[in-house]
């Protein structure tokens, strides 16, 4: 079975067949990713296609120091950020202009889900943005090294980071439940 890496070689030579094989290996991981990031199914749709067509298009890039997952779900965090960042100015926008309200979580989404699911998800919301990166990665199946190369820190630091991530949920769920 070929890498990723080796695929990814291929595809930017124009293999169509190696790209397609490498959207469906991180189809559903990248998908489930950038959902759980950005919370909404059209935004994630749109964000994900919009990863796969960047990587496509990223004829220049050389994978010797970060393997292809890493590469990938650095595109999908940074595009994700981007995503959220419109969506800030445009409700503050808005907002200003007493058009409407900022938007606000759904709480029939909330109702949905069971009670130790909503105290997880409650206090993955509290965490800071540096621990909130690594517990997304981490969740998508990301190993250390490759959230170390999507985060583009050191291996020691994700491992600090999530002692401090299991320490803070751990609180949280003691508090909550």
């Amino acid at each position: 079975m070929e890498t990723d890496e080796e695929l990814f070689r291929r595809a930017r030579q124009g293999d169509l067949a190696a790209f397609d094989q490498l959207y469906l290996r991180h189809e559903r991981r990248l998908f489930g990713f950038i959902l759980r990031l950005l919370g909404d199914r059209a935004d994630a749709e749109e964000i994900f296609h919009d990863v796969f067509l960047s990587a496509f298009k990223a004829r220049d890039v050389q994978l010797e120091e970060a393997r292809f997952a890493a590469w990938i779900y650095r595109i999908a965090r940074n595009a994700c950020a981007n995503k959220v960042r419109s969506r800030r100015r445009g409700a503050n926008a808005l907002f200003k202009l007493g058009e409407e309200e900022p938007p606000v979580a759904s709480a029939e989404d909330l109702l949905r889900e069971e009670q130790r699911t909503l105290a997880v998800a409650s206090a993955v919301e509290k965490l800071p943005q540096t621990l909130a990166s690594v517990f997304h990665l981490r969740t998508s199946g990301l190993s250390y090294e490759d959230i170390a190369a999507a985060l583009g820190i050191p291996i020691g630091t994700v491992k600090s980071r999530m002692h401090a991530l299991v320490q803070h949920l751990r609180g949280e769920l003691d508090h909550d439940l």
